[in-house]
């Protein structure tokens, strides 16, 4: 860990940092766990080359309407993206907790997110983001005319704009005993509600059965023919954007775990069922 930086953060604790250990959690992100006299933190250190695919003053924006899903935050850099939490030693992610009711947790806390009707006046622009991905990729998984029908298909949704968390993955979703909380906010932005539903069936690939049950928890009774034909539309886009972003980083940091990730989100869209 660079000394400058253990000093900025004993700074912002005001005491002596006494133990600095990699922790393992997160993809994109390093994250160190430090220990001090007192308490545990998580520290979130983004590589540089997530500048121009993250806007980190969109993500304080955000930050600051959603404390009371997030964890606590002790010190974020708006413009780093430097980030300290409190520890919580308790913490399981989607993928760690077991217990029956995690898919009815989930629904719970995307319902709460939605039903903030709060706006950080910035739109998360599936489109747009697609493209700004695919003008950096020099080998595309994704035919263009594939990917061209697939945008087709979400231009004309209709949707009223809420804050959304726009990156549904097993490690921003966590339990405790006592609460469940929705972490790191560096997608956030004005969206359909539904691309976070079909953010989460297919970044956790939701079996059919899971799926239902999810969907039925986040709705309250069943979904109309109109909504599933939306929601299909925004499962395709997903597996397009997220294949799209891994092609882009893998080309960018030549880790094989964003080749895998690209070649399962192909895989899926390979899978499609005619409508």
């Amino acid at each position: 860990m660079d000394a400058q930086l253990l000093k900025q953060i004993e700074h912002v604790l005001q005491t002596k940092i006494l133990k600095v250990e990699d922790f393992n959690k997160g993809l994109t992100n390093k994250n160190i766990r430090i220990t001090t006299k007192d308490d545990r933190y998580i520290l979130r250190i983004p590589p540089i080359d997530t500048q121009h695919v993250v806007h980190r003053e969109h993500e304080a924006k955000a930050m600051e309407l959603v404390k009371d899903l997030d964890v606590d935050t002790c010190y974020f850099n708006p413009v780093t993206g430097i980030k300290l939490t409190r520890y919580i030693p308790t913490l399981l992610t989607f993928t760690e907790y077991t217990g029956k009711d995690k898919l009815q947790r989930v629904a719970k806390l995307m319902r709460q997110l939605h039903e903030k009707n709060a706006l950080i006046c910035f739109a998360f622009n599936p489109i747009e983001r697609y493209q700004h991905y695919a003008a950096q990729v020099k080998q595309p998984l994704v035919d263009p005319d594939t990917a061209q029908m697939i945008i087709y298909n979400i231009q004309a949704l209709e949707y009223t704009p809420t804050l959304c968390h726009n990156d549904w993955v097993a490690g921003n979703i966590c339990f405790t005993q006592d609460r469940d909380y929705l972490i790191d906010y560096e997608y956030a932005g004005d969206n359909d509600p539904f691309f976070d539903v079909m953010s989460f069936i297919t970044e956790n690939e939701l079996s059919e059965d899971e799926k239902l049950d999810f969907m039925l928890s986040y709705f309250g009774r069943p979904w109309t023919k109109e909504e599933s034909q939306k929601l299909r539309a925004y499962g395709d886009f997903h597996n397009l954007l997220w294949c799209t972003w891994a092609i882009m980083m893998y080309e960018s940091r030549h880790d094989e775990i964003y080749l895998e990730i690209a070649q399962k989100k192909q895989q899926a869209l390979q899978k499609r069922k005619p409508e």
